[in-house]
């Protein structure tokens, strides 16, 4: 869980303390945002932008069902549902789609944000694409994202099996 110091997330993203992070977010070439808790966005680094084919002002405030297809975003805000509930981290991999309705698959991490008090203010998601172009790619890709999750902090056995078993007809759709 990353920790704030602050009551609000939207005022802190605002805040120039973090004007650097946010500088260097954008030149990730993952897709990483940061929502309330309403799974509205507040922040979306450059990349994220432009798989969306948005600018920062066109998706600030909106939600995953404004940007979506009815069906990715229903997927989208039950993960976040259940990491608001429970505080779990999510890990997963997901299939998404960009600005020009091309579909593909993604690893995908989104933990809670809280101010020092413990308190939910939202969000933070990394999104990897994921480029399978033969068997040996698959099977890379597979290991390691099983052994990302495996050192996630607050990762179930639970969880990490459900992963593994969701992998092999994940990575077989290409």
């Amino acid at each position: 869980m990353l920790t704030i110091d602050t009551s609000d997330l939207a005022i802190y993203v605002k805040n120039t303390h973090c004007s650097l992070l946010l500088s260097i977010l954008d030149e990730v070439r993952d897709f990483v945002f940061i929502k309330d808790t309403d799974s509205r966005f507040l922040y979306n680094n450059r990349a994220h932008l432009a798989n969306l084919g948005r600018k920062q002002k066109e998706v600030v405030g909106k939600n995953d069902f404004d940007l979506f297809p009815r069906e990715l975003a229903e997927a989208f805000f039950a993960d976040e549902t259940r990491l608001f509930d429970t505080r779990i981290p999510v890990i997963k991999m997901q299939e998404s789609q960009n600005a020009n309705g091309e579909r593909f698959f993604s690893s995908a991490i989104k933990q809670i944000v809280a101010n020092s008090r413990g308190e939910t203010l939202g969000l933070v998601g990394i999104v990897r694409r994921i480029a399978m172009q033969d068997e040996s790619a698959m099977e890379d890709t597979r290991n390691h994202l099983l052994e990302t999750i495996r050192r996630e902090p607050g990762v179930t056995h639970s969880q990490l099996h459900a992963f593994e078993a969701s992998l092999p007809a994940l990575l077989a759709r290409r």
